[in-house]
């Protein structure tokens, strides 16, 4: 074919220019300069967005012979798939991978193949390039764009914590357990975790000394618990967002037969039913029993059905010195809080139990002065209080001779001389 030269500048007549092509291919194609493609041609533009939406294809360069030098053509993959560019007579072969951009230029039309000289011009957003770039929390879509991703661990031990698990979701589903937080050096800025106390006992999540978690050593989360927890670089310090307690309560139940647990200890650690029952089948038991409860916040009702009074039931908290005593046909509510063992009510058959209480705070005392009321002193002690001051006791832990005392002075009315 004739080669077509610019009678005024002696160079090759450029072509009539396209300025921007999107193609979409599916088989091979060959590129035609703008002059001489028709309508079922591609034209070779100066910008052309490509997609090739199967494996191995390839696009040919137009003939180099019917081109001007300096002709050139930016080719831009936007697919997921690497296409290659041939010269017109299928050599020098390059190779554009998802997300390339390549550039172009004529520099010799003295031969049909002619010379394509290219540089790598950039990359793009692609498919390819989304996925290299996307780091802990982050996924690439169907359009090849960045998005968020939360990856979600259900744990029964404790797991391992790590800069890593930046915007992982970690569900407790043990009972008692223990998340421990990073080293704060190890981590980068914006780090955050989430977690879910979906198991049967508190969840303990403690960081690295000396960094702390809504400015405490570590923080107990209960059963249903959930929340995101945050690392502040300013501060090297956690907090916690969202972290709530579902608005919902069910009250479980259980009964235990005290008779079949075997030795003095009974532990309900990794799961204590809010209502728990005790009964005795058999009579065979004789001593004590102490139940371990979780050391969490919760309120509790207590029921000892059993008889005998050889034996009590002591409550007593895990990690923790607190306990309760609840004997033999007794109902008692008590609520857990900060390892404490707090009783709210006792009763045995229509009776009553208050606590001990003492001559500051007495058991029975008024809405408007609680430092003024009644007491247990001790054993078979009754003491009547005053503003904080014993002023009537009661004695009778000898029965052959009861005492009733008061250091208060006596004021007799209806008595001559009635002062003592």
């Amino acid at each position: 074919m004739t080669t077509f030269v610019s009678p005024f500048t002696g160079t090759i007549v450029q072509p009539t220019d396209v300025s921007f092509y999107a193609l979409t291919f599916a088989s091979n194609q060959t590129l035609y300069w703008p002059t001489v493609v028709n309508a079922t041609q591609v034209p070779l533009a100066r910008v052309m967005d490509c997609v090739a939406s199967a494996t191995s294809l390839s696009i040919t360069l137009p003939a180099a012979n019917q081109g001007t030098l300096g002709a050139d053509v930016l080719i831009r993959n936007k697919g997921s798939n690497t296409f290659t560019v041939k010269n017109n007579t299928g050599g020098s072969v390059v190779s554009i991978a998802p997300g390339v951009c390549l550039y172009f230029y004529l520099t010799d039309n003295t031969t049909v193949a002619g010379v394509w000289q290219n540089i790598t011009f950039g990359a793009g957003t692609s498919s390819a390039d989304a996925a290299s770039l996307a780091g802990y929390g982050l996924t690439t879509t169907i359009a090849g764009q960045l998005a968020t991703t939360g990856n979600i661990v259900q744990v029964s031990t404790s797991p391992s914590i790590s800069n890593s698990s930046r915007a992982a979701t970690f569900v407790w589903t043990s009972g008692s357990g223990n998340f421990s937080l990073p080293n704060v050096t190890t981590l980068s800025s914006g780090w955050y975790i989430s977690f879910r106390n979906a198991g049967t006992g508190s969840l303990t999540i403690t960081p690295t000394s000396p960094a702390t978690i809504n400015g405490l050593t570590s923080i107990i989360t209960n059963p249903g618990d959930s929340g995101t927890i945050l690392y502040d670089s300013s501060t090297s310090k956690f907090f916690t967002v969202g972290w709530n307690v579902p608005a919902n309560v069910t009250f479980s139940a259980a009964t235990y037969d005290v008779d079949s647990i075997i030795g003095s200890t009974y532990s309900l650690v990794s799961y204590a039913p809010i209502i728990q029952t005790y009964v005795a089948l058999s009579g065979t038991r004789t001593t004590n029993l102490t139940v371990t409860l979780p050391n969490i916040t919760q309120l509790y009702v207590l029921v000892n059905s059993t008889t005998s009074s050889a034996y009590n039931i002591i409550f007593s908290i895990s990690g923790t010195s607190s306990t309760f005593v609840l004997s033999a046909n007794s109902v008692a509510t008590i609520v857990v809080d900060a390892g404490v063992i707090y009783p709210i009510t006792q009763t045995s058959t229509s009776i009553f139990f208050a606590a001990n209480g003492s001559q500051t705070n007495p058991s029975f005392s008024f809405t408007n002065d609680i430092h003024t009321g009644m007491y247990l002193q001790g054993t078979s002690k009754l003491g009547l209080t005053a503003n904080s001051v014993l002023m009537l006791n009661i004695d009778n832990t000898n029965t052959s001779s009861p005492q009733i005392s008061t250091p208060a002075t006596l004021n007799a009315g209806l008595i001559p001389g009635g002062t003592f």
